[in-house]
């Protein structure tokens, strides 16, 4: 069935394409900002935005699905700081929507009942040593452990998201080897430090440029004999190829249409394809364009509006591997379509 549910949205997705139509697919939904731990990358924590009520959200979720909207990633902070959590993910799924939440995994183990009808719960481990705690919190590297172990018990399935800074880096075989021992899947970003607005004290751990570019070409080696890494190889090699680690980002009056980044860029489907919605309704692209490049408010204006004021929004290529490699799928790259179905499908997991 979910093959058969895949080839038919695949087939609206081409017309689309074709078209030029665009085709709401995935949407992020960050209903707390509120975290219990402060990583030294992030500062989330400290953006102060109001909290949608529960049926506000309930009501976004109807007209995400009405739009024909397939996969629900709740975000944060951290999204079990949230007492109608469960309520949310049973919303998604009783809409005929996929659910998928990423947690730092602190909380877990003993809410895990309240995340029984997910499709992934992603858990936020950046290395398997003291590396991780340095940069994401003292005990954390255990809790996560805990927490797979406690989404295993109940069946449920668990990838793991790594973003790799100058702390984390140099321990990606250790990491690898622990989601090898755990029987889990992994997507490898690396540390944006662009926007010391968004991304904290990001800056002070970030690798140099060539470090990255290192850090990349072998993860894009490793996606060939490694099938437990998710992102394609085309997604690496790409992001290896930026010019500034520093800069996370371009709009289209910032680069030239001749530049290789661009030639070889896959098109920007950030909102057309997917979007991003804050805890107080607001809404951007993705998460590089927050506080940058803002639609409207979907409380305020209704989800299909604020989704139509990103269709032309002014952003052109980033290097950030989880937007690439959205960006290369939803402009049906062949290379990036075979992985894709080689690394969900054939093992029988979609994540």
């Amino acid at each position: 069935m979910q093959i058969k549910t895949t080839i038919a949205y695949g087939t609206r997705m081409i017309r689309s394409l074709l078209s030029n139509k665009p085709l709401l697919t995935i949407a992020a939904l960050y209903p707390t900002h509120r975290c219990n731990l402060q990583c030294t990358y992030c500062n989330f924590p400290a953006m102060t935005a109001q909290e949608l009520e529960t049926d506000q959200w309930r009501h976004i979720l109807d007209q995400l699905a009405d739009l024909g909207c397939r996969r629900i990633a709740i975000l944060g902070g951290e999204p079990l700081l949230r007492n109608d959590l469960a309520e949310l993910i049973a919303h998604v799924r009783q809409k005929g929507m996929s659910c998928v939440l990423t947690s730092n995994g602190l909380l877990v183990p003993e809410h895990i009942k309240r995340l029984t009808q997910l499709n992934t719960l992603v858990l936020s481990l950046d290395a398997a040593g003291p590396e991780n705690d340095a940069v994401r919190g003292k005990g954390v590297l255990d809790a996560v452990k805990k927490a797979v172990a406690a989404a295993q018990r109940e069946r449920i399935p668990v990838k793991i998201n790594a973003v790799l800074s100058a702390r984390t880096s140099s321990s990606l075989d250790s990491l690898l080897s622990l989601v090898e021992e755990s029987d889990l899947c992994i997507t490898l970003n690396i540390m944006r430090s662009g926007n010391s607005d968004l991304w904290r004290d990001a800056a002070g751990i970030k690798d140099e440029d060539e470090t990255i570019r290192e850090t990349l070409l072998k993860i894009a080696r490793l996606t060939r004999s490694n099938p437990r890494i998710l992102f394609s190889r085309q997604s690496y090699r790409y992001a290896a190829r930026w010019d500034d680690f520093l800069k996370d980002r371009y709009e289209a009056h910032e680069v030239s249409p001749d530049n290789p980044l661009v030639r070889n860029a896959p098109k920007c489907q950030a909102g057309r394809y997917y979007l991003t919605i804050l805890s107080d309704g607001t809404t951007s692209p993705c998460i590089n364009t927050i506080g940058k490049i803002q639609g409207a408010n979907v409380v305020e204006a209704g989800v299909e509006t604020a989704w139509q004021t990103l269709h032309g929004h002014s952003c052109l290529i980033c290097y950030a591997p989880c937007l690439v490699e959205q960006n290369y799928l939803f402009s049906l790259k062949p290379n990036v379509l075979i992985n894709f179905v080689r690394k969900h499908f054939l093992r029988g997991k979609f994540l």
